[in-house]
């Protein structure tokens, strides 16, 4: 319901604008002024039957439906609403002056106007969020599909937000695997090789076509699976023992779905809100902060004349690369000496690197870490979108190399700033633990725990301000 609330308070608030601004255009056009308040109460009309129309067609429907036919939609809901709103008008005006016709045209002309300015707007929102890879997900077909069906249009022009990885599927023989970019089937032991298929694809959805072959342990273990994982699924059913009068579903058209499930990952209300806070705050706080900015950047010029900024290249959300800048706090030949310290490194058990007094940090990069001001330039990575204010550390590609099947799954997550592990003692955390937390924030994402993340970020960074104890970042 959140999703149909925000929906109609934006449409009205831009409708609403458009009209008032329209109105008074039309009105500096038109020396006469038919009655205002039969105008009112049509272009009330058409708004309702508009919305209700687009409502049952768009966007009660999956967010890529919204990049697919948007405005085929949307000029059929303008085309009918506008019929349907025409007889009364022309009953009520009919024995009007005609030159009161062309003011009515007029006002519904900027109603329409209106109208694909709002789908406009919408639509390079979830095209801009898709462009990021918030709506990225690799999809696993399971189960004999039926022949009659055809889940092609599923996968093609849908602004990248949904790729095929592969087809488990029963024969004679048993189960075989089949990935999308090889031709070869591979044997499988189901339920014992789900894991290791899901985790090693990076499986994000799965369809489950439902047959005699599907037996129900398997059936069960997967879903149970995919419930712990938090991967979607959507689980059809055997269409040749269903009627043929079935009610379509808002998913797959022509497809009944007998059961789903999804995450608040997959909701495009939640993502939104995400995304606008993130632009809203490293904005603003670019602003505020350019006069540090600029300070920091003169005082480690002076120190040693070396580059302000460090910038390496980490993997991001859905494994793609990014150019992740921090003002520099180590000496220039950091990297070079790193293999000698190894030895000292606290987090043995994995990839990551941490040592206390570490003599690379240079005199102006202690100050940095103490204040976590190192990280402001990381508010530029969450303008552009690459980042986000909350989320998993995005690694380094030498580090990832090193992951688990399972650590694999906090690539789904848009890597942030500040995450999880960053307030629970993570000075003390071991490599697993720091991921096994991260995991737990994938799993339980929600913009309530952003939120709490949020503010716990905000206490401990203000702890050396106000001379607490530094504990937790």
């Amino acid at each position: 319901m959140s999703k149909l609330y925000i929906v109609l308070i934006y449409n009205s608030l831009i409708f609403i604008s458009c009209y008032v601004v329209d109105d008074n255009i039309i009105h500096l056009l038109f020396s006469y002024h038919p009655d205002s308040i039969i105008l009112i109460l049509m272009i009330s009309m058409f708004f309702i039957i508009y919305n209700l129309l687009t409502w049952k067609d768009l966007y009660s429907m999956h967010y890529h439906y919204y990049l697919r036919k948007t405005f085929s939609i949307v000029l059929k809901n303008i085309i009918i609403s506008l019929f349907v709103v025409s007889i009364p008008v022309v009953m009520l005006t009919i024995r009007t002056e005609p030159r009161h016709y062309s003011f009515y045209a007029c006002h519904f002309l900027c109603a329409t106007i209106s109208l694909l300015l709002i789908h406009s707007s919408q639509f390079l929102w979830i095209k801009h969020l898709s462009c990021l890879g918030y709506f990225k997900k690799k999809v696993l077909v399971l189960g004999n599909q039926d022949q009659r069906l055809s889940l092609t249009p599923y996968f093609q022009d849908i602004g990248n937000t949904k790729i095929y990885s592969g087809t488990i599927s029963h024969n004679n023989d048993g189960w075989f695997f089949k990935e999308q970019k090889w031709e070869e089937l591979k044997p499988l032991l189901l339920p014992d090789d789900l894991d290791n298929i899901l985790l090693k694809n990076n499986i994000g959805e799965i369809i489950i076509f439902l047959d005699d072959y599907l037996q129900k342990e398997i059936l069960l273990h997967l879903i149970n699976l995919c419930r712990k994982l938090a991967i979607s699924y959507y689980l059809i059913p055997d269409l040749s023992k269903l009627p043929q009068e079935q009610s379509l579903n808002k998913i797959f058209p022509h497809i009944p779905i007998l059961e789903s499930y999804s995450t608040s990952r997959d909701s495009l209300t939640y993502i939104s809100i995400k995304r606008i806070i993130d632009v809203i705050v490293s904005t603003s706080s670019l602003v505020l902060l350019f006069p540090l900015v600029i300070s920091i950047g003169i005082a480690i010029k002076i120190e040693d004349d070396g580059p302000v900024l460090y910038i390496s290249d980490r993997v991001g959300k859905n494994a793609k690369l990014l150019r992740f800048f921090k003002f520099r706090t180590m000496i220039l030949n950091a990297k070079k000496i790193k293999h000698m310290l190894l030895k000292f490194n606290e987090r043995a058990d994995g990839p990551l690197f941490k040592m206390k007094n570490d003599p690379r940090i240079t005199r102006v990069g202690k100050t940095l870490r103490k204040y976590s001001m190192d990280e402001i330039p990381q508010l530029f990575n969450v303008f552009l979108g690459n980042l986000s204010l909350i989320g998993p550390r995005p690694h380094l590609p030498e580090e990832v190399a090193e992951y688990k099947n399972t650590d694999y799954l906090r690539l789904e997550c848009m890597p942030g700033i500040v995450c999880l592990p960053q307030i629970r003692e993570r000075n003390s955390l071991t490599f697993r633990q720091w991921v096994d937390l991260d995991l737990e924030y994938r799993m339980n994402w929600s913009l309530a725990l952003d939120f709490k993340i949020m503010l716990k970020t905000i206490k401990v960074i203000m702890a050396p301000v106000l001379g607490q104890a530094e504990c937790g970042y």
